[in-house]
């Protein structure tokens, strides 16, 4: 029987969700509410044939999640089930490697449906998208250094500022220096292709990496 597991921090999602797959014999092994809880539950040896990712979450977003997986663990498919709409988002998770990525507005009966198209080797991205098997090529050579290369502390960083933090408050609440925030957000201004802390908050917020 297929194992499925979840990350997802929705827990009513998730148990809907759960419920359903159970009902079309797959085997739900485990659900998380976080990317790093996540992490941990598979390193346990929870290790699923299938793990369905949301991106936007707590501590960690999916596309560190997901390119952990697929590092360290490349038999398991990643179908990545987001309310993010983004392009950009797509795009990345495609050249992450994951096997699958839908909308959370899918019928119940879809995601059965994709679930099994990705085990049967298939890819699958939303109707929305339409990417020919030469752009999928493409876009797996480019790189999103916003999604691949960003560290959890400029997250942390960049997520505070979204709260309306000063750049005092948040080198205070991270116990740095203003001038170590200075310099961490000259690097995510880098990674992101934005000239402001306002461009960068609203970029990084449409495709899921802050709340």
């Amino acid at each position: 029987m297929t194992s499925i597991m979840m990350c997802d921090d929705h827990a009513l999602v998730m148990n809907a969700m759960g419920d359903l797959l159970r009902k079309v014999n797959f085997k739900v092994i485990a659900t998380t509410l976080s990317g790093k809880a996540c992490i941990e539950a598979i390193q346990s040896g929870l290790i699923p044939d299938v793990l369905i990712l949301d991106i936007n979450m707590p501590e960690m977003p999916g596309y560190i999640v997901a390119q952990h997986v697929k590092k360290h663990y490349p038999n398991t498919k990643i179908l990545i089930l987001s309310m993010i709409t983004d392009e950009n988002a797509v795009k990345a998770m495609i050249q992450i490697g994951v096997n699958g990525f839908a909308f959370k507005n899918i019928k119940p009966r879809e995601l059965a449906e994709i679930i099994r198209k990705i085990l049967s080797g298939q890819e699958y991205y939303p109707p929305e998208f339409i990417f020919s098997t030469e752009e999928i090529e493409t876009i797996k050579q480019q790189n999103f250094p916003w999604a691949e290369q960003l560290t959890e502390k400029e997250i942390q960083t960049a997520q505070l500022l979204a709260y309306d933090f000063s750049r005092k408050q948040v080198a205070a609440d991270m116990g740095i220096s203003a001038s170590s925030i200075n310099k961490k957000m000259e690097r995510v201004f880098k990674k992101t292709n934005q000239k402001t802390t306002v461009g960068v908050i609203s970029f990084l917020r449409k495709v899921g990496i802050i709340q």
